[in-house]
């Protein structure tokens, strides 16, 4: 097996080829082949040793590339002092393997709801990262108080833009029935309201009314509803019992 996977890897070369000049071919010394069937594989392995460098106190998630890395502290000077001792073993790792960190895209937050504690500067290679209010990491927004306001803001604004497809496919005299409205409710617009719902699911009723807002105007598109008649179940059917019993195990799973 490793002289077959030696093989795959070992003196593969490139070059570019432009309107049928081709250029000098290159010894590829590092990497995986990329749109290689066996190199997503290959890099999780490769990848994989990588938390474990890291030292006590410090969890993390690790999603190809993406790397996301925590700690629970009660003052902010220790758990700065504990994420800067993470950054350095990571930068080892780094330098060990051979392996580049990209510093634009790497960033600190401090998540705290106290205004007296202040977030400390963490450094890569004598360079401080950036400080930032919010992140977000695999399409879900956290902001430093955990409000979950910023994400759910977002998916309004994705949700809106989808509607406003939905209302040009939905005519009074021609266009999609309801079934196929229904459709691209399902496909289109709910992901956008339920991505990621089990970690904002604790948000605020105040901030989850948004989310309600824009589901109900999906939902009188889909029925030609006015926008002046309250939607309930009468209205539009299964399409808002399954959407409500969705939102229901949402707010279990939080409150568990």
């Amino acid at each position: 097996m490793l002289r077959w996977i030696k093989s795959y890897l070992h003196n593969r070369r490139a070059r570019v080829a432009v309107d049928g000049l081709k250029g000098k071919k290159v010894l590829l010394r590092h990497r995986v082949p990329q749109g290689g069937m066996l190199s997503p594989t290959l890099f999780l392995v490769f990848i994989n040793d990588l938390i474990e460098t890291l030292p006590n106190g410090i969890h993390a998630a690790l999603y190809a590339d993406d790397l996301v890395m925590w700690c629970t502290e009660e003052h902010a000077t220790t758990a700065t002092c504990r994420m800067q001792l993470a950054i350095d073993n990571l930068v080892a790792w780094a330098e060990d393997w051979n392996v580049s960190i990209n510093r634009e895209k790497s960033s600190t937050t401090l998540f705290i709801l106290s205004p007296k504690q202040k977030a400390g500067t963490i450094k890569q290679d004598g360079t401080s990262l950036k400080t930032e209010e919010e992140v977000t990491y695999l399409g879900v927004t956290y902001d430093k108080k955990q409000t979950w306001r910023p994400h759910i803001q977002k998916a309004e604004g994705k949700t809106r833009r989808k509607i406003s497809i939905m209302r040009k496919l939905a005519g009074t005299t021609w266009g999609a029935n309801e079934n196929i409205l229904k459709r691209v409710y399902e496909g289109a617009v709910r992901p956008h309201l339920e991505y990621g719902s089990p970690a904002w699911s604790t948000a605020a009723k105040s901030q989850l009314q948004g989310l309600d807002k824009v589901q109900n105007q999906a939902l009188r598109v889909i029925t030609g509803a006015m926008s002046s008649i309250h939607t309930h179940q009468d209205h539009v059917g299964d399409c808002w019992a399954a959407a409500a019993q969705r939102q229901k195990r949402r707010q279990d799973h939080g409150a568990g």
